[in-house]
């Protein structure tokens, strides 16, 4: 019947008092010369970098890419919707559209309210922030060193030319085609997460039939409501800060059991090595930036005017796989719904689907078992409570 477990609630409130030690701790987290990686790794997210050159097909820059008459607030809720179908069938076992399985996810809803309600009301003033912060840096400081060993802040003549002029034409050439593909990308992603295929037979209407009855019970799914809403946001925050410090900093252990203070000394260890290493390819001393203030400002206005002009690369959304089914998306074309706004249940499934997610990731918890455990469980009374959905 599924069950986010009681036994949940000892591992959760040790990390929950380990995080809390951060915000009782005067330690900042804002190193010096952090906003120079901060900064670099937002210029690459700008162009979706780093990621090798996209290598289009010449010929993909004429194709005649179905145009959707949805508009985009219908696209983001059937992409939300088939998220959560994907989210739930992954998490969880549970297939939304299967015929009474929605009951075994409205269960689990049901017993993660009654575990956390106590919990997030004792600590209605958790604030995560120092460690998100220090993730934060610790990625960006990844994704810079990584950028540092392509090139991409001095590129050499070839990768240049291979970033600004993918299947020989210039950037701009593509503009129009990139523009319907990532109208088309949605819808395609929902359509995959459902399991509905595209015909090859383009007059087939098989495909909106289908997506049509897939959607129909996502649309009319009712859960419990999400009882601690912005408890299980923070939590969700502060743990996928853990599991991240824990990868980039590869560590053997959770990060909880060495404490902030050690973390803090780790990235700063980082962020000391790259700054040396950017300054030569760049070609501008970044060293003069650790004093912050005035300088750090006019150093990152420098070093950001010395950036190469690259365009942003769809390396890993206009893929020949992407394009091949935007092309037997003809059928989609033909859809005018009018598909509800963002539902109550997506606003309890997502994030129910992220917590629990980051509570395996990053603690090693196993928090819904699919069924009631043997001792101590309060689940069957609990689930009387929903006899009224």
């Amino acid at each position: 019947m599924g069950c986010f477990c009681h036994a949940t609630l000892g591992p959760l409130t040790q990390a929950l008092s380990q995080l809390t030690l951060a915000e009782q701790s005067s330690l900042r987290t804002n190193l010096p010369g952090a906003a120079i990686p901060l900064r670099l790794a937002a210029w690459l997210n700008a162009r979706g970098l780093p990621s090798p050159p996209w290598q289009p097909d010449p010929a993909w820059a004429s194709l005649p890419l179905p145009k959707l008459q949805l508009n985009m607030q219908a696209v983001a809720t059937i992409s939300a919707l088939a998220q959560m179908r994907a989210q739930v069938l992954a998490q969880f076992g549970i297939d939304l559209l299967v015929p009474g399985q929605a009951r075994a996810f409205a269960r689990i809803i049901a017993t993660l309210n009654a575990r956390l309600s106590m919990l997030a009301s004792a600590h209605a003033n958790f604030n995560p922030l120092a460690w998100i912060q220090l993730a934060r840096l610790n990625s960006a400081i990844d994704q810079v060193q990584l950028a540092l060993g392509t090139g991409l802040f001095a590129p050499p003549a070839q990768l240049m030319m291979a970033l600004t002029l993918p299947g020989g034409l210039p950037m701009p050439s593509w503009q129009s085609f990139l523009a319907e593909l990532q109208m088309l990308a949605p819808m395609i992603a929902a359509l995959a997460q459902l399991n509905v295929t595209l015909p090859e037979n383009l007059a087939n209407q098989s495909a909106t039939a289908a997506l049509s009855a897939a959607l129909r019970p996502l649309i009319q799914l009712k859960v419990p409501t999400l009882a601690a809403a912005q408890f299980v946001a923070s939590m969700t925050a502060a743990l996928s800060a853990v599991a991240q410090l824990q990868a980039g900093l590869g560590l053997p252990t959770s990060p909880l059991s060495l404490g902030l203070p050690a973390l803090v000394e780790r990235v700063q260890a980082k962020l000391t090595l790259l700054l040396p290493a950017l300054s030569a390819q760049i070609g501008i001393n970044l060293d003069n930036g650790l004093s912050g203030g005035s300088v750090l400002s006019g150093l990152i206005a420098d070093m950001l005017a010395l950036l190469p002009n690259l365009p942003v690369q769809p390396t890993t959304i206009a893929t020949s796989a992407v394009v091949q089914a935007a092309m037997r998306a003809q059928v989609l074309a033909s859809l005018n719904w009018q598909v509800p706004a963002m539902l109550p249940s997506l606003q309890t499934a997502l994030p129910a689907c992220a917590f629990v997610g980051q509570l395996s990731t990053a603690l090693g918890i196993t928090a819904v078992l699919p069924s009631p455990c043997a001792f101590g469980c309060d689940a069957t009374k609990l689930m009387n409570a929903l006899e009224t959905l």
